[in-house]
């Protein structure tokens, strides 16, 4: 080969492309560097850590793919094919090398802890985290080579009524009117144990808009309701479902104080702006500074690892230990497949559900007409349901399996949430491949799937230049990137802009001209749009196809308000424990918008302060036990 450095670039994550500088010698690859700033931070962080050195280290092409970030790993392996073939090399040649032998011997490991958790995605970390504050000893596994999960991989802010930051904003046109329409709802209509509360907060509506007064109105009971009534749905069998009252109570009361405490921990939020993902139905956001995910599955990795905290990555846990029917640790396998088996006073699943696992979710749906085989997920490939594998191991019984989430605003090839403009709800326009708008933009998850189904799966959110300045996670790099890709279309008219992405520019022009008016009336005729928020009129326009893919599985575990995996009889089991999309019942048939991460967050802590308070009062109890017969 020419000696040299090469300049070359790699596919990443969804529709990206890294920089990469690969030096060569006349018969070695001396070095590789990749500048990964563009790609999404903690979904393939460890292929640019691991897979370079294993490449120099070995001089081999023939390396494996980093579990969870095959697109990353093949990029990586391409770029410096690539390079290879620029300097004269036989690419060929280097990926038919043998592959890198390890040479550590097979070793089983037996270990004891206080805790052990199942899962590091954000539930797990929180759990983790703390029990580590609790004085406990503590131990993550984690199947893939990489901390984070489907937390990594979250496009929204956590949901939590904080009604006295609220207050700072301004109302928007609609939420009045929603409101107004919440608090006529007839009793009749709310499920008896929600009925009080319902009532409740009818006061607390009917005064804020006698008032007069123009703030963002929120509050826990409004945020219980919506829950609620966000999440109360009907399957095909005409099977009804809504969310469990004692975990959607012990969720908005507590999710400000998981916010608090993140914040403790070091995640900074942006206190200039109150926001909602698609589907959230109210503006109640707190969105991190740092990129959506990475923000928090940074700080509480780095947390855990700091305080004392264990965390085994290519670690995944094949059996429970279960003696007398009490769980008392897992039995794990690590990738050279030896064995490690972990005692623990208690098991903590937070293994996610079962997103990733197309079969698994054909098996269950009973919500949608057709789950097809090659249907995208937004999901981590580790997302496969082995959380609720393990608690079926120790007789744990399941809840609304059926229900499957599809994120509406999905790439339409990949799944992933991160290509294109993603912005708050108020200022979506979704059109269809007519150019033609087709439903209430604000309307929960389900009801934009289905709507985007029946108009042939493909759609475009369209944005101006104002409503790209409220998209979340984009910079002006990311958005030249993506429109050479071909996953961002921009152009300097509506009627260019139609004409790049195969619409008639006459129906796309007149669809836009008539939702600027109702933003200027305040009123959407034909959808009944909720909330308006900016018009479209500002050069350049923007159009990102989506597509529904499989989001999330409001199915799982049963657990009680205190993270108790229950079984089929409504009775604990003992050393047993779940939080996040792991656990069901809390979002029933329909989770909003925001409301996955303040579930792992608050659940995940609610889980290890009752662990903390169980071995505590078990503690004192042999200790009581043991003066007794002294």
């Amino acid at each position: 080969m020419k000696p040299g450095k090469y300049e070359v670039k790699a596919h990443g994550h969804g529709s990206s492309y890294m920089p990469m500088s690969v030096t060569l010698s006349e018969d070695k690859i001396l070095n590789i560097n990749v500048d990964s700033s563009g790609e999404t931070r903690g979904v393939a962080d460890e292929v640019f850590k691991r897979l370079p050195q294993e490449i120099v280290d070995n001089q081999t092409l023939n390396v494996d793919a980093i579990s969870g970030a095959t697109i990353s790993s093949h990029g990586v392996i391409d770029g410096v094919a690539t390079a290879i073939t620029q300097a004269g090399g036989d690419s060929t040649e280097w990926e038919n090398r043998p592959k890198p032998v390890d040479k550590k011997v097979k070793k089983d490991e037996e270990l004891t802890t206080d805790i052990v958790i199942v899962g590091a995605g954000g539930a797990g970390l929180v759990a983790a985290a703390t029990s580590l504050q609790h004085g406990e000893r503590v131990l993550v596994l984690e199947k893939f080579p990489q901390i984070g999960g489907n937390t990594t991989r979250a496009g929204g802010p956590v949901n939590a009524a904080d009604p006295e930051w609220q207050k700072k904003f301004s109302s928007l046109a609609g939420e009045k009117e929603t409101l107004k329409e919440l608090a006529e709802t007839p009793i009749e209509k709310i499920d008896p144990e929600y009925r009080e509360d319902f009532e409740q907060l009818q006061k607390q509506i009917n005064d804020y808009l006698a008032s007069g007064e123009n703030y963002l109105f929120d509050s826990v009971l409004l945020h219980e309701i919506q829950t609620y009534l966000g999440g109360k749905r009907v399957d095909l069998k005409g099977n009804e479902i809504h969310g469990k009252y004692s975990l959607v109570h012990k969720l908005v009361e507590n999710a400000l104080t998981s916010v608090k405490w993140l914040r403790h921990l070091g995640v900074k939020f942006d206190q200039e702006e109150v926001t909602e993902p698609v589907g959230g139905l109210w503006r109640r956001g707190h969105k991190p500074v740092e990129p959506m995910g990475y923000a928090f599955i940074h700080v509480l990795g780095d947390w855990v690892k700091e305080n004392g905290g264990k965390i085994l990555t290519d670690t995944p846990v094949k059996h429970l230990i279960i003696n007398n029917g009490r769980v008392e640790g897992v039995i794990a396998e690590r990738k050279d497949g030896s064995k490690v088996t972990v005692h623990a006073q208690a098991v903590v699943l937070t293994a996610g559900g079962f997103g990733a696992n197309t079969k698994m979710v054909q098996k269950y749906n009973t919500y949608w007409e057709h789950i097809d085989d090659d249907i995208a997920t937004t999901n981590s490939p580790a997302i496969t349901g082995d959380g609720i594998q393990l608690g079926l191991e120790a007789g744990a019984d399941l809840t609304g399996m059926g229900f499957i989430q599809l994120m509406p605003v999905s790439d339409p090839k990949t799944g992933e949430l991160f290509t294109g403009l993603q912005t708050p709800p108020a200022n979506f326009i979704m059109v269809n491949q007519k150019g033609k708008r087709f439903v209430n933009e604000f309307a929960e998850r389900d009801t934009l799937a289905k709507a985007a189904i029946s108009n042939g799966g493909l759609f475009y959110l369209i944005a101006d230049d104002k409503i790209k300045e409220t998209a979340y996670n984009t910079t002006q790099e990311s958005i030249d990137a993506q429109v050479k890709a071909g996953t961002l279309f921009r152009a300097d008219t509506l009627e260019e802009l139609a004409e790049k992405v195969g619409i008639d520019p006459k129906v796309l022009t007149k669809t836009i001209a008539d939702y600027n008016l109702y933003v200027d009336q305040g009123n959407d005729p034909e959808f009944h749009k909720n909330v308006l928020g900016l018009k479209c009129e500002v050069a350049p326009f923007y159009a990102t196809p989506r597509k529904p893919a499989i989001h999330h599985t409001m199915g799982g575990l049963v657990i009680d308000p205190d993270a108790h995996v229950l079984d089929p009889t409504g009775t604990v089991i003992s050393g047993l424990y779940s939080a996040g999309e792991n656990a069901g019942g809390l979002h029933a048939g329909n989770r909003l918008g925001g409301n996955s991460l303040a579930d792992i967050f608050t659940f995940g802590r609610v889980a290890a302060d009752t662990i903390y308070q169980e071995i505590n009062q078990d503690s004192e109890a042999d200790a009581s036990s043991g003066a007794s017969e002294r």
